[in-house]
């Protein structure tokens, strides 16, 4: 069966070529959605990078989360924008996964968050997630666990009021926007006190939605909460 199914996407392959999403070159199909090209035109972004110390900065400043880990540099315009919007409008669910994958190596490559107890995605609004299907933030946890070994829980958190995109707020806007909209499930609240937490979001701006869903772990008892995206912000 495998060898007719190779031979099937060999055909169709031949007639009609896979292409990049992204610059519509032909690609390989272990490629798809994106090519390798195009990936790596992402600006990766470590601790030394200013967009990195600004935002940690905040973190600090409001004293809920304790470190932030993320891949890469988010442009406007950029190839990369263009591929998170593959996977939060189009549907492109594998590369919320080949993002988690790239974040749970930078995971991994820190033993403070290598070690982290549990990863938590930032919830979608039940109304929001009915009409995307999917949460994001789930997949990117998925792929991350298939590189670091951390209990992963999908409805840890909860939304419980549903708030107005960040996009086009400022900061002080952003933080009144998500202000008591996250709780922990009621199943789960036990499991917090003396634990850590990574909170995974696609894309940190300001930080004002991982920091909110933190002070709510943290009324909770945990130890530690630590932020990790795919991408930071200017």
């Amino acid at each position: 069966m495998k060898f007719i199914s190779s031979f099937l996407n060999s055909i169709i392959d031949f007639i009609y070529p896979p292409v990049c999403f992204v610059c519509n070159q032909t690609i390989m199909r272990n490629d798809l959605p994106v090519c390798r090209s195009c990936w790596e035109t992402f600006t990766v972004v470590d601790s030394s990078h200013p967009t990195w110390i600004e935002i940690k900065s905040k973190f600090l400043n409001r004293g809920n989360v304790k470190d932030l880990i993320s891949c890469y540099l988010f442009e406007s315009e950029g190839k990369l924008q263009e591929v998170i919007h593959l996977l939060k409008y189009k549907e492109i669910k594998s590369v919320g996964i080949r993002f988690g994958l790239d974040l749970g190596k930078v995971i991994l490559s820190s033993s403070q968050f290598a070690s982290a107890d549990y990863l938590v995605p930032v919830p979608l609004h039940r109304k929001k997630k009915r009409e995307r299907g999917y949460n994001q933030s789930e997949l990117l946890c998925k792929g991350i666990k298939q590189i670091v070994p951390i209990n992963f829980i999908p409805d840890f958190l909860k939304r419980i009021r549903y708030t107005q995109s960040q996009t086009n707020l400022n900061m002080v806007e952003r933080i009144a926007n998500v202000e008591d909209a996250f709780d922990v499930n009621k199943s789960y609240k036990t499991f917090v006190q003396g634990k850590s937490f990574i909170i995974v979001d696609d894309v940190i701006t300001t930080g004002s939605t991982i920091d909110a869903c933190a002070a709510r772990l943290n009324e909770y008892g945990a130890a530690s909460v630590y932020a990790a995206s795919v991408a930071l912000a200017k």
